[in-house]
């Protein structure tokens, strides 16, 4: 009797360990919001609305301010209060009006750790930064590209392939890098881009809400990193017009 039971038990604990780990689906926004202010006073309550609608537990933010005289708030960690106490992370590029200037990511998930990287300016218009986040799930960060040509955009690029290379090749879980690139989909920077990064956001135009003629804005995954499939892209134009002179990015992926 032992023996057979033995036996019979054997193949259900092969089967057992087995069974491979349920992929997991992700939904990722970016979005340049302006400041909060581009064509209304505060725009922070809508776009906080807006993330709650669109179910995405990470999102990268470009052009925001902290405690300065334009903004005397911290705007990320208002919006993170008024996501329900959400992590954050801001990344300032450079001093503001007494204050500070950058980009930032909110995470619904638990945020293992945290980094700034800082860009050079080379020949742009002023320096810029990245704001990254890592979770259990994945690396997920931010960045503004400069706008005042390819050169900038270039040595940017190449900037942020050499910081993730050193910290991210190889890494296990997925790595996202989201934000306003001020390069179109044709430009060197985003050529330079697609040959570390797979792009998951489609070519839709990004910019500008009131006269769409640009596509700007992007997500990519690290393809030294983890590998995402994508479920759907989409650029959110329905009632967001008022919110930014940039439309928000969506990415829902499965990995």
């Amino acid at each position: 009797m032992n023996k057979i039971y033995a036996f019979l038990l054997l193949p259900v604990l092969f089967l057992s360990c087995g069974k491979s780990k349920e992929p997991e689906t992700m939904t990722l926004l970016t979005y340049n919001v302006g400041v909060f202010s581009k064509y209304e006073d505060d725009t922070t309550p809508q776009v906080a609305d807006l993330i709650r609608k669109t179910g995405a537990s990470l999102v990268a933010l470009n052009e925001l301010d902290s405690c300065n005289r334009r903004h005397s708030t911290y705007q990320l960690k208002e919006l993170a209060a008024q996501l329900g106490d959400w992590s954050f992370q801001f990344a300032s590029a450079f001093p503001y009006a007494g204050g500070a200037y950058g980009n930032g990511v909110v995470s619904r998930d638990k945020v293992l750790s945290r980094y700034k990287v800082h860009l050079p300016k080379s020949d742009g218009s002023e320096p810029r930064s990245i704001a990254v986040v890592e979770t259990d799930r994945c690396v997920f960060a931010s960045v503004h590209l400069d706008y005042v040509g390819e050169n900038s955009q270039r040595d940017q690029v190449e900037a942020l392939n050499d910081w993730f290379k050193a910290v991210y090749a190889g890494a296990k879980k997925p790595v996202f890098l989201c934000g306003d690139f001020n390069a179109e989909p044709d430009s060197e920077a985003i050529q330079l881009m697609r040959q570390g990064w797979t792009q998951l956001s489609g070519v839709d135009n990004t910019y500008s809400t009131k006269n769409p003629r640009k596509c700007i804005d992007y997500i990519f995954a690290y393809k030294a990193a983890a590998p995402v499939e994508v479920l759907s892209s989409e650029v959110l134009t329905a009632g967001t017009e008022s919110f930014s002179d940039h439309f928000p990015v969506k990415v829902v992926v499965k990995f």
